[in-house]
């Protein structure tokens, strides 16, 4: 039985290599996607969640899998979230505080990390990938200090922007009927794989959404071919993905074991 445990969810691959940074530096850890519910099966010193912010809040898959996890077993473990945004907020800490106080645990360490910022569907994507990996890379290290050491740390108050994340939030679901897809596409079926809730299923060789999305853009931004498009929006914008998380990795965390041991 591993020691340590880190859920995660992640489109782009930010959230993941700050997830993968973390269980590699603290060892004997497992790795495990929230794209599906999850049941503990032991006692652990460290129980992990890493997200990003979405709208001022948590991703509702992120949500659904928090308030279903049983911790009655881990009360007393050592539980820490770290969420990540193109600001570096930290919206989205102080109701996963109230989600799992309610269930009998306390959240020790609340941490941001800014990434970079890469919700296509509303912005092109910027030119300073390098640049904002290595500034990801370098605030990770102190936030894993942290973890390493057991310390404390309270979430910050929720901004004002928070009042906006119900509303956003619920209408996310839905929101795959803005995706369209071009003759571009090969039928390589990357986005179903790569998908970390399965909302996309191959259909004669094409995708079809199935209307529970969480508008993560993964089938946007890894797509081979720039395929499939949000709208007219997206049709002329660059893709990004996290330059230290290679497809291979993408698609055997959320749809393979969905699980890493790490001992290194």
């Amino acid at each position: 039985m591993s020691k340590n445990i880190i859920f995660y969810f992640s489109g782009t691959g930010n959230s993941l290599k700050v997830a993968k940074d973390i269980a590699a530096a603290i060892e004997d850890c497992e790795l495990i996607s929230m794209g599906k519910p999850h049941k503990l099966s032991g006692i652990y010193q460290r129980i992990g969640f890493v997200y990003p912010v979405y709208g001022g809040g948590m991703p509702c898959v992120v949500e659904r899998f928090i308030k279903t996890l049983d911790l009655s077993t881990n009360s007393n473990s050592y539980i820490f979230a770290v969420c990540t945004s193109g600001s570096g907020s930290s919206d989205g800490l102080t109701n996963i505080s109230k989600i799992i106080g309610g269930k009998g645990g306390n959240l020790s360490y609340a941490g941001s990390i800014r990434c970079f910022s890469n919700y296509v569907g509303l912005y092109a994507m910027g030119s300073d990938v390098e640049k904002k990996a290595n500034a990801q890379a370098q605030a990770t290290k102190q936030v894993i200090k942290d973890i390493q050491i057991l310390a404390v740390k309270a979430p910050h108050k929720n901004s004002p922007l928070v009042l906006f994340h119900g509303p956003f939030i619920k209408s996310l679901a839905k929101k795959d009927k803005g995706f369209n897809v071009s003759e571009a596409c090969n039928g390589c079926a990357i986005c179903s794989k790569v998908c970390p809730v399965e909302n996309i299923k191959m259909l004669d060789g094409k995708p079809d959404f199935l209307h529970h999305c969480e508008q993560c853009m993964a089938c946007v931004q890894w797509c081979p071919k720039k395929a499939i498009n949000f709208k007219n929006k997206t049709q002329d914008r660059g893709r990004y993905h996290h330059p230290n998380i290679t497809l291979g990795e993408m698609i055997n965390e959320q749809n393979d074991s969905c699980i890493e041991r790490s001992r290194r």
